[in-house]
């Protein structure tokens, strides 16, 4: 990550941007990493100012990959604090944005999630997004996971 990724003035300034980086060496802090599930690096792991995990990551990732990741726990964060027109906007990012990820199904489904939220639980936005999701995606777990909308 110290190579390839992290260096890179877009990736430093995103970081920089939504989150607050702290680095544990692993060697020298093993409670740490008791403390926080770490069992391998790198790990990247979201946590909100209380400490509550909202997502985490193992391994490495090229940049556009790594913001993309970064970009779907920032979603994972909004919806669960429930501020669901943020959800929206972070989910929506990945989808435009970086169309190519691996994480876009996740995004498709959460954003389908949000919106159900926002409207007040009416399905309809929500089967539209996850019929796109099944469509697009149909061999994903995340389709698989939508198709209980449809059964």
């Amino acid at each position: 990550m110290d190579a390839v990724t992290y260096p890179q003035d877009q990736i430093v300034a995103f970081v920089h941007d939504y989150f607050v980086p702290v680095r544990i060496h692993t060697d020298a802090h093993p409670e740490l990493c008791a403390k926080y599930r770490v069992a391998w690096t790198p790990t990247f792991i979201v946590l909100d100012p209380d400490g509550t995990e909202h997502y985490r990551d193992i391994g490495y990732l090229p940049p556009p990959d790594f913001v993309a990741h970064l970009t779907l726990a920032l979603g994972h964060t909004a919806l669960e604090q429930k501020d669901y027109a943020t959800a929206v906007r972070f989910f929506q990012t990945v989808i435009d944005r970086h169309g190519a990820s691996e994480v876009v199904p996740e995004a498709l489904y959460c954003l389908g999630i949000a919106k159900n939220r926002i409207s007040g639980g009416t399905a309809d936005d929500r089967k539209a997004i996850w019929g796109r999701l099944m469509e697009t995606y149909p061999k994903s777990d995340w389709a698989k996971k939508a198709s209980s909308a449809f059964d």
